[in-house]
C-alpha cells in the first residue's frame, strides 16, 4: 500500500503536539514497512497513492484543502482529527475575541470533512464522543491511542541538573508551548507559593503571556529548545511534571514524563483520565486552590514505577502503528 500523509505546512517551524504526533506516527509506520510519503503541498499529484491520511481539524483550513484535493482524485481518505472543542475555552483569550468567531465559522469546514472522509481515527473514546456530539456524523471510525517513545525512560538526571545549575531536585517541570492554553501563569504562581523551582521547556507562542509568567515568578527557568536526549534527562531529573492546561488529549509530554518516572499533575479536561486512570493526579485548570493543593500532593509523593509500567504496556508508538495499519487495511 502507498500512503500520502498530509499536515499543515508549518508543522516543523511551529512545533506543537500535532507535529510530534504526526512525526512519530509516520516514523513508526515506516518501521513497520509502510510506504508513506509526507506532504504539505496543496498541489501534490495524488494519482499514485492508495490512500490519503490527513491530520488535524483544529487548524482546519489546510486540512480542508487536502480533503477537497483528495476528493477531486476520488481517493480514500483517513482522518486523524486531533479534535477538541476549543470554543469552550476561548473566553479566556479576552484580548483576542476574533478567535471565537473564527472558530465557529470554521466549524462548517470541520463538519464537511468529518462527515465525508472514509475513516476517522480518534485518539480516545472521549474524543469520539465529542466529535459525534459536535458534528453528528455516521462515518466509520477506529480508536487509535497515542503513543510514546520508550527512549524517554533513559534520561540522565545529573547531566540536566549540572547543565542548568539546578540544586533542588524537587523541582516542577512543565513541557509545552508557553501560551494561555497551557496555563503556565497559574503554575508560575503556584510554584512560587510552594517555594519550589519551576522549569518550563518549550517555545514561547505568546510573549505578553510569558512576561506575565516571569513577573509572577522571576526565578522560573525557561528553556526554549532541547534535543530529545536533553528532554529525556529533564524528565528523569524532575520530581514532578505539571501540565494544568485548559484540556489535553492526553498531552504527549504527559506520556513522556510518565514513562520517565515523574509524578504527574495534569488537567482533568480532555482525554487524560482515559489514558492515565488513577496513576496520576488531576486538577481543575481554572481553580488555583485545587492546583496548589494537588501540586503539594505530587511533590510529597514518592516516585514509583506503576505509571511507567502502565504506559509501557499500553501506549507505545509501536502499538499505535499496528492499529493504524489495521485501519488502512479496512479501506484499501
Amino acid at each position: 500500500m502507498k500512503i500520502l500523509a498530509c499536515i499543515r505546512e508549518d508543522y516543523k517551524s511551529n512545533i506543537a503536539g500535532d507535529s510530534i504526533q504526526f512525526i512519530k506516527t509516520i516514523e513508526s509506520l515506516r518501521k513497520k514497512g509502510i510506504d508513506i510519503t509526507i506532504s504539505s503541498n496543496l498541489h501534490e499529484n495524488l494519482k499514485d497513492y492508495d490512500c490519503i491520511h490527513i491530520f488535524n481539524t483544529i487548524r482546519i483550513k489546510d486540512t480542508y484543502r487536502f480533503f477537497k484535493k483528495s476528493k477531486s482524485y476520488k481517493k480514500k481518505i483517513i482522518l486523524t482529527p486531533i479534535y477538541w472543542n476549543y470554543d469552550l475555552y476561548l473566553y479566556k483569550n479576552l484580548n483576542k475575541p476574533k478567535f471565537k468567531t473564527y472558530w465557529k465559522i470554521n466549524n462548517a469546514l470541520r463538519r464537511e470533512v468529518i462527515q465525508n472522509v472514509d475513516l476517522i481515527l480518534p485518539s480516545s473514546k472521549l474524543e469520539l464522543y465529542n466529535l459525534k456530539k459536535d458534528f453528528k456524523f455516521v462515518t466509520p471510525y477506529k480508536i487509535v491511542y497515542n503513543g510514546v517513545d520508550p527512549y524517554f525512560a533513559k534520561g540522565n538526571a545529573e547531566k540536566f541538573l549540572n547543565k542548568y545549575n539546578i540544586h533542588n531536585e524537587k523541582f516542577i517541570l512543565c513541557v509545552g508551548r508557553v501560551c494561555p492554553h497551557k496555563n503556565q501563569l497559574t503554575l508560575s504562581k503556584v510554584a512560587k507559593s510552594v517555594n519550589v523551582p519551576l522549569v518550563i521547556v518549550g517555545p514561547v507562542n505568546d510573549y505578553e503571556y510569558f512576561n506575565q509568567c516571569k513577573d509572577e515568578n522571576p526565578e522560573l527557568l525557561h528553556i526554549d529548545q532541547v534535543s530529545h536526549e536533553e528532554l529525556s534527562s529533564a524528565y528523569k531529573a524532575a520530581k514532578v511534571h505539571c501540565l494544568v492546561s485548559w484540556y489535553e488529549t492526553p498531552g504527549l509530554v504527559n506520556l513522556e514524563a510518565g514513562i520517565a518516572g515523574c509524578n504527574i499533575l495534569t488537567t482533568c479536561e480532555g482525554s487524560t483520565k482515559e489514558y492515565f486512570k488513577d496513576y496520576i493526579e488531576y486538577s481543575l485548570w481554572d481553580d488555583y486552590d485545587d492546583i496548589l493543593s494537588k501540586t503539594d500532593l505530587v511533590l510529597k509523593k514518592e516516585k514509583d514505577n506503576s505509571l511507567k509500567n502502565h504506559i509501557m504496556n499500553n501506549f507505545l508508538w509501536n502499538n499505535t502503528a499496528d492499529s493504524i495499519i489495521k485501519a488502512y487495511e479496512t479501506i484499501i
